[in-house]
């Protein structure tokens, strides 16, 4: 090899090693740690919707989200998101007082099965009504909506109503088999 070579090979790994130290001190005492990007508030701060920390978004909710509805439309939209969040509030808190009655009729000795199978045909019944409930309100979503946002909440509606659940999680070999879905 010539002398010129082995300079050039040499700059250039002297150039790549400053790269690599000036990425490392930035990384290291400038920049945050990459973990802190993802973090979610501190206790008692409320994060963003949606994001840990944050209130949950209900279906509705989510489905505007994907859709990226402007200011004018959420504005003529927001009696119809009102109502749906009032009505699901409502549902859910008829939900969770049958869960409790069952709660309470379970822990009785002996169980009166036939009160637990009624309530829990009520719970039943409460969650298909918010279901339908749900898909009538996206369905009411779709005159406000330009062409390509009633498209993309057809292929929304395809794919959380009407596509089938995915199969479980297949348990690890040798391992318990995983809880059942709730």
């Amino acid at each position: 090899m010539t002398s010129r070579l082995i300079q050039i090979l040499l700059g250039l790994s002297l150039l790549l090693n400053t790269f690599v130290l000036a990425g490392f001190v930035y990384r290291s005492w400038i920049a945050p740690p990459f973990e802190m990007h993802r973090m979610p508030p501190p206790r008692g701060t409320p994060g963003p919707p949606g994001q840990p920390g944050g209130p949950r978004l209900n279906p509705v909710e989510m489905v505007t989200r994907d859709l990226d509805l402007d200011a004018d439309q959420r504005k003529v939209m927001q009696d119809l998101f009102d109502q749906y969040a009032k009505e699901r509030r409502e549902r859910l808190q008829a939900i969770a007082r049958l869960r409790e009655q069952t709660g309470t009729e379970i822990s009785r000795t002996p169980p009166d099965m036939a009160k637990i199978d009624a309530l829990i045909d009520q719970v039943s019944g409460l969650r298909a009504e918010q279901q339908k409930e749900t898909l009538h309100t996206l369905i009411q979503l779709e005159p406000s909506l330009r062409p390509d946002q009633r498209e993309r909440l057809q292929k929304l509606l395809v794919d959380r109503v009407a596509s089938p659940l995915p199969p479980p999680p297949r348990p690890p070999a040798g391992g318990p088999p995983p809880r059942p879905p709730q």
